[in-house]
């Protein structure tokens, strides 16, 4: 690879944006776009780019195993083991009460107490059906269909579909 080139998978690397990459390793603007999808196709820099991202992973240990068992925390979480409530209002429950997974699972906890002894508490957890639906999708519980007409319902023609990145390292030969 050229030092250039080199370059480039290093700003890749630092926010996964092609073009920006293109640009911040010495590719002019006007041609980034092109020159960056050039370069994500070209073996030796998608090989930088995968063992980037797995230095990366191991530096950070963000591993496949982390990310769904935080997925599962927020998707499981349960409102009852951070807070009690009834008629006198909300009780978040202490933060070193909570387990690791109900602590993950806090997205916010406000108290908005007035002078006069009035208020109110809120307590907020991370978005549930969002992380259900990760991991719904992971462990392939939805199929997705998508269906393309034409103008006025008619046939389209071939299609052709082009996808820009990169590929996982296990597909990278």
């Amino acid at each position: 690879m050229t030092p250039r080139q080199e370059r480039f998978v290093e700003e890749y690397l630092v926010d996964f944006n092609a073009t920006q990459a293109a640009i911040r390793a010495g590719y002019s603007a006007h041609s980034a776009r092109g020159n960056a999808y050039a370069l994500l196709k070209r073996p030796e820099v998608r090989a930088a780019v995968s063992r980037g991202r797995g230095r990366l992973a191991r530096a950070s240990q963000v591993t496949a195993e982390r990310v769904i068992q935080e997925y599962a925390a927020l998707a499981f979480s349960d409102l009852r083991e951070v807070a009690d409530w009834g008629p006198d209002g909300v009780v978040p429950k202490a933060a070193g009460d909570l387990s690791p997974d109900a602590a993950r699972a806090v997205a916010e906890v406000s108290d908005t107490r007035t002078k006069a002894g009035g208020g109110n508490v809120k307590v907020k957890l991370h978005d549930k059906k969002g992380a259900l639906d990760a991991l719904a999708r992971h462990l392939g519980l939805f199929v997705e269909r998508h269906e393309l007409t034409g103008k006025d319902g008619g046939e389209l023609p071939p299609l052709k579909v082009v996808i820009l990145g990169t590929l996982p390292s296990s597909e990278t030969g």
